[in-house]
């Protein structure tokens, strides 16, 4: 199945609750995406997984998902709503888990 129909899948998943199923979808749709080099549907899964792990308490787990996201930026707007929303993930995640820098 293709990437973005995999989303779909994600979204119907996670809008029923099944959160489990969702996210593994989720995982699925980040791989798919990345081996079919379709950046929209990466990104959407990116911010939507990093979405949902912050959502679900787990934000250290989310930052990675949500970093690698904002760094697929494209000049376009077709995915200005998904960049806004992973910009406002990490501003949160930070300034409730501030990152320790170690040398």
């Amino acid at each position: 199945m293709a990437a973005r129909q995999q989303f779909q899948k994600a979204l119907m998943l996670l809008d029923r609750g099944a959160i489990e199923r969702g996210e593994a979808v989720l995982h699925q749709v980040i791989e798919d995406a990345g081996r079919e080099n379709d950046q929209i549907a990466l990104v959407q899964g990116l911010v939507c997984l990093g979405d949902l792990l912050h959502e679900t308490n787990r934000p250290s787990e989310a930052r990675p998902y949500l970093e690698r996201a904002v760094k697929e930026t494209r000049d376009d707007d077709l995915l200005a709503q998904e960049f806004a929303r992973a910009w406002e993930l990490l501003r949160v995640a930070n300034t409730s888990h501030p990152r320790i820098w170690s040398r």
